[in-house]
């Protein structure tokens, strides 16, 4: 009866431990990379999201305000969150801070958010 179970014996052997280890040490290699780059361009897609739409929440409150503002005025956040325009300040991924710029031209108002360095 001994002499049965150490013919019928199953499991793995170090071999096929290591060679399964390496398998995976090349999957992680090949798949940590490729995701650390889609998150990196999600963050930047957010960031230029949350751009238009400060400039969305700018445009309506120049067009708000037209007769009293003079053309390259500046505007915060923090006046847009108080006026009404945007619910809350806009936090960006890449925590650098933004200066939102009007000009009046003949055709309305064009705005420009412009990044400022980052701190």
């Amino acid at each position: 009866m001994l002499m049965a179970l150490k013919r019928n014996q199953k499991g793995l052997t170090l071999i096929e431990l290591l060679a399964v280890l390496v398998i995976v040490g090349i999957i992680a290699a090949i798949a940590i990379p490729a995701i650390g780059g889609t998150i990196e361009k999600s963050k930047t897609k957010a960031d230029t999201a949350s751009e238009k739409m400060i400039e969305e929440a700018a445009l309506r409150y120049f067009i708000d305000q037209d007769p009293e503002l003079a053309s390259g005025t500046e505007v915060t956040q923090a006046t847009l969150v108080t006026g009404g325009y945007l619910n809350k300040a806009i936090t960006f991924n890449d925590k650098a801070a933004r200066t939102i710029t009007g000009t009046k031209t003949t055709g309305g108002w064009s705005i420009e958010v412009e990044k400022v360095a980052s701190p």
